[in-house]
C-alpha cells in the first residue's frame, strides 16, 4: 500500500509539474507572442476540469450513499459552470491588463472582485438549475428538498471552493497554486509520517481512528518547513522581488495546514456518514480523486487570504 502510494503519487507530482511548465510556457511566452495571446491556465485549467468531473462523480457517489439523490446533468453541469465561469473572468482580467491596457491592478482588488461576482452569479445560476431539474422529474411528494440540498452542496464544496484555486493561479500566477499544493501535502506527509512513528493520541477516533495530535503536530511542522523552501528559497532564487518575511511563511505553513486538515477530516465526515472508505478507486493508492482533493479545497480559502492581502510575497507579483 506504501509502495504504491509512492509510486503514484511520485508520479501525481510530475505530471502536475509538467503540466504547470507547459502553462507557464505558453500563457507567459507563448509559441508565438507576436501573433496570438493566450491566457494562464490555457494548459492547467483542462486537467483540472477533468478531476472536476471526477470529482463531482465521487461526491454523487456519497451523496447517494447517504440517501440524496440529486440529478447527475445538473449537479456536473453546475459544478463546471462554476469553475469556467471563474475562469473566464479571471482571462477577460488579464486581457484587460495585457492587451488592453486598462487600470487593473494585477492580483489587486477590482481584479478580486470581478472574479468574485463571476463565482457568486454562477453558483446563483447553478441554485436555479437545480431547482429546475428537480421540477422537470417531480412526481409526487418526498425527497426534492433533501436532493436540493446535495446538488447545492456539491455547488458549495466543489465549484466554489475551486474558484480559490483558480483564482490564486491567475491572480498570482503559478507561484500561488503551487505555494498550496506543496504546503498542503507537506502537512499530510507529516501528519502521516509523524502518526506512524510516534503517534498514540488519536484526535477523532470515531471519525479517522488513525490520526494522532502527534500526527497533527508533525504536519504542522512539515507544513511549516515547505512554506520556508517555498517561499524563502525557491521564489526569491526565480525572483528577487518576491519577497516573504519571516511571519508570512510561518503563518500561511501554520494556518494553511490547518485548513488543510480540516479539509481532510470533512471528507472524512461525509465519507463516514455514507459508510464509505474511500470515495473512489481512480488513484491507486490513495483511493478518489477527492481523497486528494479534500484538503486542498479546504485550504484554498485560507492561502488565497494571504496572497490577496499581501502577507506572503509583498514585493512584485
Amino acid at each position: 500500500m506504501l509502495s504504491r502510494r509512492l509510486l503514484f503519487g511520485s508520479l501525481i507530482i510530475a505530471v502536475l509539474l509538467g503540466v504547470s511548465w507547459l502553462d507557464v510556457c505558453i500563457s507567459r511566452y507563448g509559441f508565438t507572442k507576436e501573433i496570438i495571446w493566450l491566457p494562464r491556465g490555457i494548459a492547467l485549467m483542462p486537467v483540472y476540469l477533468v478531476c472536476l468531473v471526477f470529482l463531482t462523480r465521487e461526491v454523487l457517489r456519497i451523496l447517494n450513499a447517504a440517501g440524496l439523490h440529486p440529478l447527475p446533468h445538473s449537479v456536473y453541469l453546475g459544478t463546471l459552470f462554476i469553475a469556467v465561469s471563474c475562469w473566464i473572468a479571471n482571462v477577460i482580467q488579464q486581457f484587460n491588463l495585457d492587451i488592453l491596457h486598462h487600470e487593473t491592478s494585477r492580483g489587486g482588488w477590482q481584479w478580486a472582485a470581478t472574479a468574485s461576482f463571476s463565482a457568486l452569479l454562477a453558483v446563483a445560476v447553478g441554485v436555479i438549475l437545480a431547482f429546475a431539474a428537480e421540477m422537470r422529474r417531480y412526481e409526487h411528494p418526498g425527497g426534492v428538498t433533501i436532493n436540493l440540498a446535495g446538488a447545492v452542496f456539491a455547488y458549495a464544496y466543489l465549484g466554489l471552493l475551486s474558484c480559490f484555486m483558480i483564482q490564486l493561479h491567475m491572480a498570482y500566477e503559478i507561484w500561488a497554486i503551487l505555494s498550496l499544493v506543496i504546503v498542503t501535502k507537506m502537512c499530510d506527509v507529516g501528519a502521516f509520517t509523524v502518526g506512524k512513528l510516534i503517534g498514540t493520541h488519536r484526535m477523532t477516533p470515531g471519525l479517522s481512528p488513525g490520526k494522532t495530535f502527534e500526527g497533527a503536530v508533525g504536519g504542522i511542522l512539515f507544513a511549516c518547513a515547505g512554506s520556508w523552501f517555498w517561499f524563502d528559497i525557491v521564489l526569491p532564487y526565480f525572483d528577487r522581488e518576491k519577497v516573504t518575511p519571516f511571519i508570512g511563511w510561518v503563518s500561511f505553513g501554520m494556518v494553511v495546514a490547518l485548513t488543510g486538515m480540516t479539509g481532510d477530516l470533512a471528507g472524512s465526515l461525509i465519507k463516514r456518514d455514507s459508510r464509505m472508505k474511500d470515495s473512489g478507486h481512480a488513484v491507486p493508492g490513495f483511493g478518489g480523486v477527492l481523497d486528494i482533493f479534500d484538503s486542498l479545497l479546504m485550504a484554498a480559502p485560507a492561502a488565497y487570504v494571504f496572497w490577496v492581502f499581501g502577507f506572503v510575497c509583498s514585493g512584485k507579483h
